[in-house]
């Protein structure tokens, strides 16, 4: 049944018939609800939803960033591979390196100096690091949640209500503060 369900939706996101939408998907599991009683509901609905959730933050951070370097846009694809390349450069970086061959996403094999490295390391870091935090947020506000409608109404990328909002504001504030740290130490490096 699993399997036939993943198929269906996966039709649906290539736009294949027939198919069921991730609305679809959550309608399914209020009627197993309902089938399995309300008693049960209420865990079995938030786990799904963390499940959801989490799905949803790994694969906006995979999709990636896109960035202007040297007046070219540019994708960088951030599974977890390229998040482990994009580290690496970036290491050479801060060992002393000026410059280093990568590829972009479709593109071609060049060298990317120091600036670019750095900028695209920048980039990686903070989509990661805003997103990880944004679900993290997210994931204690569902677990706070009792009511199953509560919890099947949220939704990846909606506007946390506060404390969560304020806590994910803070902590991203920090992260942003580091970034600029380091930005300070390589321009600091760059023109010694």
């Amino acid at each position: 049944m699993k399997e036939k369900l993943r198929e269906l939706y996966q039709n649906g996101q290539a736009g294949i018939t027939p198919c069921i939408s991730a609305n679809g998907l959550l309608k399914a599991v209020d009627d197993a609800v309902e089938i399995i009683g309300s008693e049960d509901t209420l865990p079995i609905v938030r786990a799904a939803k963390l499940k959801e959730i989490s799905i949803a933050c790994n694969e906006t951070i995979v999709n990636g960033v896109d960035l202007t370097l040297d007046g070219e846009t540019v994708h960088f694809n951030l599974s977890t591979e390229d998040q482990a390349n994009i580290a690496n450069l970036f290491r050479v970086v801060e060992l002393g390196g000026t410059e280093f061959p990568y590829q972009a996403d479709g593109g071609v094999c060049r060298i990317y100096t120091a600036s670019e490295i750095a900028t695209i390391y920048i980039a990686a870091q903070t989509l990661i690091t805003t997103q990880t935090t944004y679900h993290n947020e997210l994931k204690a506000y569902v677990q706070s949640l009792d009511s199953v409608e509560a919890i099947t109404s949220i939704a990846y990328g909606m506007t946390l209500p506060d404390p969560y909002n304020t806590e994910m504001n803070e902590k991203l504030a920090v992260a942003n503060e580091q970034m600029q740290a380091i930005i300070a130490r390589l321009s600091s490096a760059a023109n010694a």
